[in-house]
């Protein structure tokens, strides 16, 4: 491999070269929209020294500036990342690094390790601040633990980051304000926002099939396009999405979200389907 082509693509783009590596394959979690029917829930993990050892060769042959931990959910446990700081440290193999993980799995101890070890950056899946809508996809997280993880992430000079989702069945006005809350009241790093997208074979897919019509996949849709009808349409759910990505940013705006909604009730789809008649 070319590893200086890279590096000059990434450099001239960026600023500065990334390079990717897996530790882990799969997910032990059962969230009811996830791509599990594709990868399963079985969880393959690879040693925190083989991983520490990659790192090092990486450092001392390619030179990378950046690493991104592409896994589902780095580490797992407690346990692994201590070990791996451990490992990291006695080569020393540390590059700046993010990750992807959940939110229930970001102790103090943990986010501590994760600096130790380089990490820079955590990106999780929040989804909603609205705990019935947590609770719908079946997540097994709880709001107060996304508020305890970004402050332990923020403690140690981690930037913590959130993926949300918008247009989960049944949801409602309330339920949108309650993520814009969280977001105001935590200010998460940045924010990465999609709305419920039916992957096939998953319980969400199959709620909502009768509704897909022909549009199966992903070049059969837009920039946050409803595939389903969900409570708003998709117009008004890149409204929302700008909105927030703005309240991340800037702060409060309470101006824009009164005029959102105040505009919410004229955006309702004409058969949205809810969380009953889905039988997630």
């Amino acid at each position: 491999m070319d590893s200086d082509a890279y590096r000059r693509a990434w450099r001239r783009e960026h600023g500065r070269h990334s390079w990717n590596v897996v530790t882990s394959r799969g997910c032990p979690y059962g969230c009811n929209w996830c791509a599990k029917p594709v990868f399963g829930r079985r969880y393959a993990q690879r040693s925190p020294a083989a991983v520490a050892e990659e790192l090092r060769r990486l450092k001392a042959d390619v030179g990378p500036d950046h690493i991104w931990f592409a896994d589902d959910i780095f580490g797992l446990t407690a346990r692994w990342i201590s070990a791996f700081a451990d490992e990291v440290r006695a080569r020393d193999a540390r590059i700046p690094f993010m990750i992807q993980c959940r939110a229930d799995l970001i102790t103090p101890s943990v986010a501590r390790s994760l600096a130790l070890a380089g990490c820079e950056e955590v990106w999780m899946g929040v989804e909603s601040g609205s705990q019935r809508i947590l609770d719908a996809m079946e997540k097994n997280t709880a709001v107060d633990e996304v508020r305890r993880a970004t402050r332990a992430l923020r403690d140690y000079g981690i930037r913590a980051c959130w993926f949300l989702q918008l247009g989960y069945p049944s949801e409602q006005w309330e339920d949108v304000i309650a993520t814009r809350d969280l977001v105001r009241e935590e200010r998460p790093d940045d924010i990465g926002v999609s709305v419920a997208y039916p992957l096939p074979g998953t319980k969400f897919h199959a709620a909502v099939q009768a509704q897909l019509g022909a549009r199966t996949n992903w070049e059969e849709t837009g920039d946050l396009a409803m595939l389903f009808q969900g409570t708003y349409t998709t117009a008004f759910y890149r409204q929302l999405r700008d909105a927030l990505h703005d309240e991340s940013r800037d702060g409060a705006d309470d101006e824009r979200w009164f005029e959102l909604g105040e505009a919410a009730a004229a955006h309702r789809s004409a058969q949205p389907v809810g969380i009953g008649d889905a039988e997630l």
